[in-house]
This record gives structure tokens, sequence and C-alpha cells, in this order.
């Protein structure tokens, strides 16, 4: 589900098939910056109620809903600042 979409970045929020969630993000100004960082399925509801929601919510549609101002603060950011440390992998390629 799409998080955020203007100025060339791109942010989409995913549940996998184990119940974590995965947001993954693609910046092309600059180059090619890609990035995803991933909360195991366990810490969910800490996200969950972040967002204001409830266990019978949908995360993926809360995260939409306030996606421009999550991605505004910093995905990761915001996710430690709940007290969780999602992995994290990025690639950089740079304009010749």
């Amino acid at each position: 589900m799409s998080m955020y979409a203007a100025r060339k970045l791109y942010v989409d929020a995913r549940l996998t098939d184990a119940g974590d969630l995965v947001i993954d993000g693609q910046d092309l100004n600059d180059g090619e910056y890609e990035y995803a960082m991933t909360v195991a399925a366990a810490q969910v509801p800490v996200v969950l109620g972040a967002l204001g929601g409830t266990p019978d919510d949908d995360v993926l549609a809360l995260l939409a809903a306030q996606g421009t101002d999550i991605v505004t603060r910093g995905e990761l950011t915001w996710l430690k600042s709940l007290g969780l440390e999602p992995s994290f992998w990025c690639r950089r390629e740079f304009r010749d």
C-alpha cells in the first residue's frame, strides 16, 4: 500500500506472510536510493497503537492515512521513537 508518492520519493508498506511489517522506499532524486525496514510481527501492535488503531484495524490503511507525516519525519526515526529497532537495508546508486 502506498504511504507516500511525491517529489520523486515513493514509499510503500506491506505485511509479509509471517506478519512482519515492511516499509520500503525509493528516492529518485540525485541518483537512486532504495531502502527497506522491517518490523517483526510481534511488534506490529506497537505501530498500530501509535497510529491510534485498535487490534481490529488495518495497519496498512492507517500507515497510508498518516504516510505524509511519517515520511516527513523519517520512517526509521518514527519507528525508533516508538522504542522499536527495525532491521534496515539500503542501496545507493549515484548518477554519472
